[in-house]
């Protein structure tokens, strides 16, 4: 079975400019909500961004391992929440322009700081949700796979804990037939 090209899916495109359109949106009332100090930070954008690092980060390192979600299900969260939505909602174009503005507007240092907090921030707050992400995808396996011995053990008594070959889907077609 040959793999179809993601552009030639319009769906893809529909989850993403949806989502990119809430993300945007998200965006712009927390500048508002949040408004820029004199000293040049610029604490709405800021906030926007880390938001996006982190649940960006979180939600591509939980759907690489929730192999119980079907893989198209999967493909279309990430690109609507992930793409469209933190997309959206983080601002590389922003974040250089309120830089740039504060060095020319005479700010240098507190502009450098502030480019400097947001990437460094970016990184911390992307690691932290990769590791939230990891604790909630293995505690979700750990249910799943307690919950699949209980049906084992309550289905036929003599029914073994540790799966056989043939209860392990050999590729993703087969486990997407699965569930």
């Amino acid at each position: 079975m040959t793999k179809r090209s993601p552009l030639a899916d319009p769906q893809l495109y529909v989850v993403v400019f949806i989502g990119g359109a809430i993300g945007t949106c998200v965006r712009y009332l927390l500048g508002l909500a949040i408004p820029a100090t004199a000293a040049g930070f610029h604490f709405g954008t800021l906030a926007a961004n880390l938001l996006a690092c982190f649940v960006y980060a979180g939600l591509s390192a939980y759907l690489a391992q929730a192999d119980w979600i079907r893989p198209r299900k999967r493909e279309l969260v990430n690109r609507g929440a992930g793409m469209g939505v933190c997309g959206g909602l983080s601002t590389m174009s922003t974040l250089a322009l309120e830089g740039f503005t504060g060095i020319l507007g005479g700010q240098a240092w507190q502009a450098l700081l502030y480019l400097l907090v947001s990437v460094v921030c970016g990184l911390l707050v992307a690691f932290a949700g990769v590791w939230c992400a990891d604790r909630l995808a293995t505690g979700h396996r750990a249910e799943r796979t307690a919950a699949a011995g209980q049906t084992a053990r309550s289905g036929d008594s003599a029914a073994s804990d540790t799966p056989t070959a043939s209860d392990t889907p050999t590729n993703s077609a087969e486990q997407e037939a699965r569930q």
